[in-house]
């Protein structure tokens, strides 16, 4: 028999899944919103009744049937439209309860299948095609039923609470939820605003533009053709501009041509539709939506249009995710590669170069090595003389080579071969159908054939001055085609120590796309800090915590598996943030959960954590929502910056006294507002990793964190233990 504990859980995950399948169909995420949504739903009894019933009777099916992830709601979300639909066109009696029964089932079994078939066909979600399908099913059943009465289609109520045009937008609203009310479409709009500001500035202006077209193209629409399909409107220009797409002025465009289209469709159903005595319903958003993404699927990756069909999410989350990206990983439609040789280059000629790099070559970056002003040393009469020459040239993607060539002489010193411009080379196909070309090579020295299959930093030849080259140096592009001199595609390096020409330093980048005169270098690994950082599945720290002048407390953080593949930092509170540990690097991202002002603080000060040895600079711009900010600030934040924003970080770490000393500067500049600005500080000792934290705002301390203890759950073949560290001893 169930315990208490289980059937609170089962409980839990019930009305969870409830609550979010409402919220869902305004794209909504959190349980409360949902919740809102159903009290909105009960301006019209009949309706909200009926919809609960198929909700239910959806989640009873897809728990017998073992669906996972129940608490999601999205197996019944079709289930509890179909029941929303059918509760809205006929009064709830026995015989209405079964064909919602019968429906709702339908509609999990569908929703499934055409699930995993369109993600399949072309990464396309399901959205509601399932229920228009079962919709159209039951409505036609329904006409078969003689003792069906009829609720409130075709007419709607027209109870005035604003001006017209204001009433329809709430109204259309509303019927969203087949509940066509201002009244109710305000309650669903408040709950669009605490969802996304965003989305609401989509809706209202996807409303107006759509409705300004059906309206030039019915002449004078009818007030409940309005209210009963005006919601198509709204949801393709929600879908297409703010969850599918990331925000921006091109994706906003997007969103106000699919709403267009949605009228000109919605037009159309309703000529056809009510002929045969059927409704619209969401027919012309998911006609409209479908068509706009599977179009835009055949486009090549872009910065301009970005398209989020694998990971949708609302707005301002899309946007921190892709800024955070753009910050982290270079531009959208850049190829990330790993740097060709060992040691530190220097950039012989880069992008848009005066001599050779100019369009359809432009994207290409051209290597050799200086020292002391001079790439050579003697007189450099001898190709000997070139520091960079016989140097190994490596592979810098993964991928099968499909051309090479090593046959050619190298040029004497300012000897050219305007023949064979690329001279002796290597060609290697990627599995993103674009090629990597390393040319210039010497002679006779590739080392691999054709067809052979190369891993990233493994060695392919020597570096030579082969084909059109002056003096010794090492080419790279990567190319849209396999016939050499195809167009160019823009590519970075990735995780490099990189040196301006003025500079004293070097500065590690997780991104970088240098300059003529500008050096890059592979940076090296400090493997003790690698194993103090380790943050394995099981992984468990114990520190004491003291906010500002509170009394401290022992906070628990530990590293979780979610069912997504997703490595987790989480902490005692709920929150947590996702990361991805690599052999150079401990990057964090995608912070979620409750507030945290101990998590928020971890974050700020090892959220990007380089493995390179020596003594350090870095920079990262992480989510504006780390900040310790009040209230007041915060509502400031969200009005200047309605999409979020970046963080200058500004990171040194040393060596000092047996630990790392790793120190960062946050800022957060508002426009036509005061900035922001926090300090933090990180002790990170060898095989226990970050012992103490700090965070202050100039000389207030805001927050400090002591290492107690660290530890590893127990599983399967790993073993338990735990180190309590002196603080924790003490």
């Amino acid at each position: 028999m169930m315990n208490v504990a289980t059937m609170k859980s089962a409980m839990t995950e019930t009305v969870t899944g409830l609550f979010r399948a409402y919220g869902s169909i305004l794209f909504a995420e959190r349980a409360l919103v949902g919740a809102l949504f159903i009290v909105a739903t009960f301006w019209f009894p009949n309706t909200a009744l009926a919809g609960l019933l198929a909700a239910l009777a959806g989640m009873v099916t897809a728990k017998l049937l073992q669906f996972r992830n129940l608490g999601s709601g999205l197996h019944i979300y079709n289930s509890l439209l179909v029941g929303l639909s059918l509760g809205a066109y006929y009064q709830l009696d026995l015989y209405l309860a079964v064909l919602i029964v019968l429906g709702a089932v339908l509609a999990v079994f569908a929703t499934v299948a055409m699930a995993d078939v369109l993600w399949r066909l072309d990464r396309l979600p399901a959205l509601s095609l399932p229920f228009v399908m079962v919709a159209l099913t039951v409505t036609l059943a329904a006409h078969s039923y003689g003792t069906l009465s009829r609720y409130l289609l075709p007419m709607a109520p027209r109870d005035e609470l604003f001006s017209p045009l204001i009433d329809q937008f709430f109204t259309a609203l509303g019927s969203a939820f087949f509940t066509p009310h201002p009244m109710a479409g305000v309650l669903m709009f408040v709950g669009l605003l605490i969802t996304s500001r965003y989305l609401s500035v989509l809706a209202v202006a996807g409303f107006l533009c759509g409705f300004a077209t059906y309206s030039f193209l019915s002449g004078s629409p009818h007030p409940d053709l309005v209210a009963w399909n005006g919601f198509n409107f709204i949801l393709v220009a929600m879908a297409l501009g703010g969850i599918f797409t990331v925000p921006g002025w091109q994706s906003f465009i997007l969103a106000m041509v699919g709403a267009v289209i949605a009228a000109l469709v919605t037009a159309a159903s309703e000529t056809f539709m009510l002929v045969y005595g059927l409704p619209v319903m969401a027919l012309p958003f998911l006609t409209t939506t479908m068509l706009i993404l599977i179009a835009l699927n055949q486009r090549p990756a872009s910065e301009s249009l970005q398209v989020t069909l694998e990971s949708p999410a609302l707005p301002e989350k899309s946007a921190d995710r892709t800024r955070l990206a753009i910050v982290r990983h270079g531009e959208f439609g850049s190829l990330p590669v790993q740097t060709p040789f060992y040691g530190r280059w220097d950039i012989y000629q880069g992008f848009d170069g005066p001599h050779t790099h100019q369009p359809p070559w432009q994207h290409a970056l051209d290597f050799y090595i200086i020292e002391h002003d001079k790439s050579y040393r003697t007189d450099g009469s001898s190709l000997s003389d070139y520091y960079c020459f016989g140097l190994p040239v490596l592979s810098p993607v993964a991928g099968f080579v499909v051309k090479t060539l090593d046959s050619l002489p190298d040029n004497a010193p300012g000897q050219v071969d305007m023949e064979n411009n690329w001279g002796n080379h290597v060609l290697i196909r990627m599995d993103n159908g674009l090629y990597a070309l390393l040319a210039h090579l010497k002679q006779g020295s590739v080392s691999v054939d054709v067809g052979a299959y190369l891993n990233p930093a493994q060695a392919v030849a020597e570096c030579g001055s082969s084909g059109r080259s002056p003096q010794p140096h090492l080419h790279l592009h990567v190319q849209r085609g396999e016939t050499l001199g195809s167009p160019t595609y823009p590519f970075h390096l990735t995780a490099v120590m990189f040196r301006a020409s003025s500079a004293e330093q070097s500065q590690f980048r997780l991104f970088s796309r240098p300059d003529e005169g500008q050096s890059v270098m592979v940076p090296k690994m400090d493997m003790a800090l690698v194993d103090s950082m380790k943050m394995s599945v099981g992984r468990e720290f114990r520190y004491q915590v003291s906010v500002r002048d509170e009394k401290p407390v022992i906070r628990q953080m530990s590293v979780v598996l979610n069912l997504a593949g997703e490595l987790r930092l989480e902490t005692d509170s709920g929150a947590s943030a996702a990361f991805t540990c690599q052999d150079h690097l401990l990057a964090f991202y995608d912070r979620e959960g409750a507030q945290d002002a101990f998590l928020d603080a971890w974050l700020l000060a090892l959220g990007l954590t380089p493995f390179t040895e020596g003594k350090l600079s870095w920079q990262d711009q992480a989510s504006m929502s780390l900040m310790p900010a009040t209230w007041a600030q915060r509502l400031v934040c969200q009005f200047m910056l309605p999409l979020g924003g970046g963080i200058k970080s500004n990171y040194q770490r040393g060596w000092s006294e047996g630990h790392w000393q790793q120190s960062g500067r946050h800022d957060l500049h508002l426009p036509l507002a005061s900035s922001m600005h926090v300090s933090t500080s990180a002790c990170i000792e060898p095989r226990l990793g970050c012992t103490r934290m700090s965070m202050k705002t100039g000389d207030a301390t805001l927050l400090e964190a002591t290492l107690l203890e660290i530890g590893q759950r127990a599983d399967a073949g790993i073993p338990a233990w735990s180190v309590v560290t002196g603080e924790g001893q003490e």
